[in-house]
């Protein structure tokens, strides 16, 4: 039987088996395939997860940066509370012994610590878990909201603490309990007046995003950290009674030609950061002084201005001015004097504090973000602008987080010096010169714009938009009344062309309400004023209109009959900006009896008519309300915040811009400039003797700018400009509010006589003569001339460079002392560059400086082209100068006897030396730090 199937077996056929194998391989690749594409899909679904969850970390992460930064500021208030009070007890009267006793170093420091501790634990954000959370939560900028915000981030406050723990590492602590409210627990013995370290634990922030579809799911990120506050383990100097009457050791630049940061260059970043004080000036107007030898600061203006005085952008805006969008500038700077521009150009962006609190003082002649789209300034500070702020880029946006905003100037008279250029042939024929100097409005330009201003403490604006027919370039400067010849080719010029005001004091310039855009221009009638250089069109009153007896009121002080019957036009000024023509109602210069300007009483008309009779209207008229083609975000301060001389452009929710007039902005001017003269800032500069004693000096200093009216009556805008303008020139010649003696022997001069003006029964008389363009050589108009001896630095080629102290212990310390440019190695192996640099030329560093410490003193720009940071401290340099005083070397020696003026040594006045840090170079970053940091951890 085996044998027949086995014969069976082999007779059989195997037909068909390639075909099974066929299917199986086809049904493997398959198979092999799905797992293929499987594994792929699944990678994807895992790089997706990560995206997000890598997003979800940065939010959260920016959410704890948000929160560190905010507790930061409370901290550096608390340290500079708590240093001004120990400064004033420092000097103490003994009672007994009929004398003034002064604290050690030693006393002084327990006695700062104990009081910045306890400052921050009274805080009323910070007394309490509550308050804490409360205080936290407000820092997020990104903030969870069910409704408006699911996407945003949480404060996770079920495992949060907040610990005090004494000297004696006792602690108390309070924490939620599960039904919601706080509990307290002491250790046995803890002191409350010793505290030591404040701990906010278990700090935790969530995001949750809920996605749909293949990748659906939740996904959720969180950080949780600890937030620990400790007590200063540094000491500060309190034994520098000469540095501290010396504001000079507080900057960490003196630039006279201004401070140059990054360029226009989109493969390269330039990241810089200056904790200090600042002076940096224009580079091209108001340097008469450089024309004497006694007095000259620079030998830049012997050279060609090839590219130069007014004739780029970075020259025009020169003072501090910041290019390129991958540029940023951070100032730290409790005092900013900018007399030139403070601009951020081609997408920079600035950021503005102070360094011993959150205020930064600002004194400036303008603020410009202009060039390509994108740039930006945040500011914390209490700003006073001469001229005006202007938005002229798109996607521009400034935004103050707090402070006062005062723009004073409302005096279109241009009294800038240009005299020595012009005597050294640099004004030749058709020249080119940035000339606008006027009055101090708030301009956007820039589509796309952001103006934030909400967070000001109150915003003043004495001046009012223009249009700029000061920046038509003119051929020639004609003497008395000889015609003007335009130059159309010419950017910038010299001219006497004087700017046409718009009435409005915050403008969106594609908003102006003299525009007329729906008129036609009548044929052969566009003309050129011989006198003053206006082009004036003749344009067409519309035919819609004249049907409409609101809009024929409106303009029937201003239409004409034309030559056809029955056709009427107005004059109009026309303008033409990056090849689009405009055209602005001819309005004649005037006021009525109440005192409002023609322009003004127009705009107000025009709005009125707007509010009053709704969309008829206003499809007729000029659609200011909603222009998409021009779209702004305007968020301005609460109405009783703002004082203004002209119309002010707001914005409604909806995004329709409004008109605010001139008499319903409510602010009471005096009341803001006492609150300022209060701040810390203010009064660190009046020289922090008590308020009763700064308020003393502040009301003398309004007394003396008063006089600047002479027996005339000044209304408020007169008053406050000159006070303020008083003030400028105090700061711009001497870093100082306060007015200065020469001598000891010669009576008080203050800034604004040194600037060539002198006190007449009329008020203060001007050495300068407008018409002959001369100005008094007499005194000098910036603070270098005050401090250092430029001529003997001139009149000796000075090139010094000496260095004190161990580079491989990052100790080296190096005085540059030169005539001319300087370019600077690190002179420590951690890429550091630490001294004092005098020098009449530029100053820059080389790529591998990574930072500076000291002071800058130049003539000419400091260029900053790379990541570095520059920091003062006036307890180093008054240190290093001390040093130098002593020195044997004779290079060293030079400093303090021969270079700076008025050097006088802390010890020959009785003072011992100087230990521990400045307060000024102390941040928040020294005692404030995460702990316990965990990611998906709680």
């Amino acid at each position: 039987m085996i044998e027949r199937l086995k014969r069976k077996l082999r007779h059989n056929d195997d037909h068909g088996s390639s075909f099974v194998l066929v299917i199986v391989a086809t049904t493997f690749m398959c198979i092999l395939a799905s797992a293929i594409l499987m594994g792929a899909m699944m990678t994807y679904k895992l790089k997706f997860y990560k995206l997000n969850s890598l997003n979800n970390f940065y939010e959260v992460e920016t959410a704890l940066d948000e929160m560190y930064a905010g507790v930061g500021a409370a901290t550096n208030e608390h340290l500079y509370s708590a240093y001004t009070t120990t400064a004033e007890l420092v000097v103490v009267y003994d009672t007994k012994a009929q004398a003034y006793t002064t604290l050690d170093n030693k006393s002084a420091n327990e006695l700062f610590k104990k009081l910045f501790m306890t400052g921050f634990v009274a805080d009323t954000n910070y007394k309490s878990l509550k308050n804490v959370t409360d205080t936290l939560q407000s820092f997020i900028s990104n903030e969870y909201d069910a409704v408006d915000n699911p996407d945003g981030v949480r404060l996770d406050t079920s495992n949060m603490k907040l610990i005090y723990t004494d000297v004696n590492n006792k602690t108390t602590t309070q924490y939620y309990k599960n039904n919601g409210g706080i509990k307290t627990e002491k250790q046995s013995g803890y002191e409350n007046d010793k505290v030591q370290s404040v701990t906010f634990k278990n700090v935790c922030v969530k995001r949750s995003v809920n996605l749909q579809g293949s990748t659906a799911g939740t996904y959720e990120q969180s950080i949780t950290t600890d937030i620990v506050l400790t007590e200063p383990e540094y000491n500060v100097s309190f034994d520098t009674s000469s540095v501290s009457n010396n504001t000079l050791y507080e900057y960490a630049i003196l630039a006279d030609m201004g401070v140059e940061v990054g360029e226009d260059n989109d493969n390269k970043t330039t990241d810089a950061q200056v904790k200090g004080n600042i002076y940096a000036a224009s580079d091209y107007y108001n340097k008469d002084y450089n024309d004497v030898a006694e007095t000259k600061v620079t030998n830049k203006y012997e050279s060609k201005p090839s590219t130069m005085w007014g004739t780029k952008d970075s020259s025009a805006y020169s003072g501090i001015f910041v290019n390129g969008k991958n540029t940023s500038l951070t100032l730290n700077s409790d005092v900013v004097v900018c007399s030139g521009s403070l601009a951020a150009y081609n997408g920079a962006e600035i950021n503005l504090s102070g360094r011993t609190q959150t205020l930064s003082e600002l004194w400036a002649d303008n603020i410009v973000i202009g060039g390509k789209d994108g740039g930006s300034l945040k500011a914390s500070a209490d700003a006073y602008i001469f001229d005006d702020t202007e938005l002229n880029a798109e996607k521009a946006s400034l935004k103050f987080t707090q402070g006062s905003y005062f723009g004073y100037s409302y005096n279109a008279q241009d009294t800038r010096s240009l005299n020595y250029l012009r005597q050294k042939g640099y004004l030749a024929t058709g020249y080119k010169l940035r000339s606008h100097f006027s009055d101090s409005a708030i301009i956007v330009n820039g589509k796309n714009s952001t103006l934030d201003l909400q967070e000001l403490n109150s915003l003043y604006i004495a001046g009012k938009s223009y249009i700029e027919f000061s920046k038509i370039a003119a051929s020639s400067v004609p003497e008395d009344d000889e015609n003007i010849t335009v130059d159309e080719n010419a950017d910038y010029a010299f001219t006497t062309l004087e700017d046409y005001s718009t009435g409005q004091s915050l403008d969106v310039k594609t908003n102006q309400l003299m525009f007329l855009t729906q008129w036609s221009v009548v044929n052969n009638t566009e003309k050129v004023d011989p006198d003053t250089g206006i082009t004036t069109v003749t344009l067409q009153f519309p035919k819609t209109f004249e049907a409409d007896a609101n809009i024929l009121d409106l303009y029937d002080d201003f239409l004409n009959d034309l030559a056809t019957e029955g056709d009427k036009g107005v004059t109009a000024i026309k303008q033409t900006v990056s090849g689009h023509d405009y055209y602005y109602l001819y309005i004649e210069d005037g006021k009525d009896s109440s005192n409002v300007s023609n322009a003004e009483k127009f705009a107000e008309k025009y709005y009125k008519l707007l509010q009053d009779y709704g969309d008829e209207i206003s499809s007729k008229l000029y659609n200011v309300q909603k222009y998409e083609q021009f779209q702004v975000k305007l968020v301005l301060p609460a109405e009783g915040k703002i004082n203004a001389s002209g119309a002010v452009t707001d914005q409604n929710n909806d995004d329709s811009l409004f008109l605010r007039a001139s008499t319903t902005t409510t602010m009471d001017v005096a009341t803001a400039l006492d609150n300022v003269s209060t701040g810390k800032v203010f009064t660190n500069i009046l020289g922090n003797k008590g308020s009763d004693n700064n308020k003393k000096v502040f009301n003398d200093l309004k007394a003396d700018a008063a006089e600047l009216s002479g027996s005339s009556v000044a209304n408020d805008e007169e008053t406050t400009s000159n006070f303020l303008s008083y003030m400028y020139i105090n700061m711009k010649d001497h870093l100082s509010v306060l007015n200065k003696k020469d001598e000891a022997t010669k009576p008080d001069v203050n800034a604004w006589e040194i600037a060539g003006y002198s006190k007449s029964a009329s008020g203060y008389t001007s050495t300068y003569n407008k018409d002959k363009d001369e100005y008094s050589y007499d005194y000098s108009i910036t603070p270098l001339n005050h401090y250092v001896d430029f001529a003997y630095v001139f009149s000796r080629n000075l090139s010094i460079e000496n260095t004190i102290g161990n580079a491989t212990d990052n100790e080296a310390k190096t005085i540059v002392i030169n005539s001319g440019d300087v370019k600077l190695q690190p002179n420590n192996g951690d890429g550091s560059f630490q001294g004092i640099i005098i020098a009449g030329g530029n100053v820059r560093f080389d790529e591998n400086v990574k930072s500076f410490r000291g002071m800058i003193i130049t003539g000419s720009k400091l260029i900053i082209d790379h990541n570095m940071s520059i920091s003062a401290d006036a307890a180093f340099v008054a240190n290093l100068l001390e040093q130098c005083s002593e020195s044997t070397d004779e290079k060293l020696n030079t400093l303090t006897t021969k270079v700076l003026k008025n050097y006088t040594s802390s010890k020959s006045e009785g003072n011992t030396e100087v230990t521990g840090a400045s307060i000024s170079d102390i941040s928040y970053e020294d005692i404030l730090v995460f702990q316990n940091w965990k990611k998906n951890v709680e």
